[in-house]
C-alpha cells in the first residue's frame, strides 16, 4: 500500500497544499475557478473536490505541456485577488490591516507558484 501511495504523490504537493489552505495562501480559489482555468488550457475536468481538481490541473498541465500557461493563468488570478484586496483596503480603511495580511500571503503564494513550477534547467 505504501508503495502505491508514494507513486500517487505529485511533484506539486507543497503548491497544492498552499493553494488549498486559505490561512496560508490568503486566497480561496473555488472548484469552478479551477475547472474554468483548466478549460482555458484545453483540459477537461468534471466537478470534484478542490483538492482533486488542483492535483489534476497541475499534473495534467505538465503532461500536456501547458504548465507554463496554467501557471500564468493562476498567477493572473492571484494578482487579480491582490488588487481586489488593495482596493478594498483603500475603500474600507477599518479592514486594511487584515487585507494587508491577506495580500502579503497571496504575494508569497505567487512566489511559491513560480518557484515550484519552474523546470530544472539541469535535468
Amino acid at each position: 500500500m505504501k508503495k502505491n501511495y508514494e507513486s500517487m504523490k505529485s511533484r506539486f504537493t507543497s503548491l497544492e497544499n498552499q493553494l488549498l489552505n486559505t490561512f496560508f495562501s490568503g486566497l480561496y480559489i473555488s472548484a469552478n475557478e479551477f475547472i474554468a482555468l483548466a478549460h482555458s488550457v484545453g483540459i477537461e475536468m468534471s466537478m470534484n473536490s478542490r483538492e482533486m481538481l488542483i492535483k489534476e490541473l497541475l499534473n495534467k498541465s505538465e503532461e500536456k505541456g501547458v504548465l507554463n500557461q496554467t501557471v500564468e493563468l493562476l498567477d493572473a488570478l492571484i494578482q487579480e485577488r491582490i488588487e481586489k484586496y488593495n482596493t478594498l483596503s483603500r475603500d474600507y480603511t477599518g479592514s486594511a490591516g487584515i487585507l494587508a495580511k491577506l495580500s502579503h500571503k497571496a504575494m508569497s503564494t505567487k512566489s511559491l507558484l513560480v518557484r515550484e513550477t519552474r523546470s530544472n534547467p539541469y535535468a
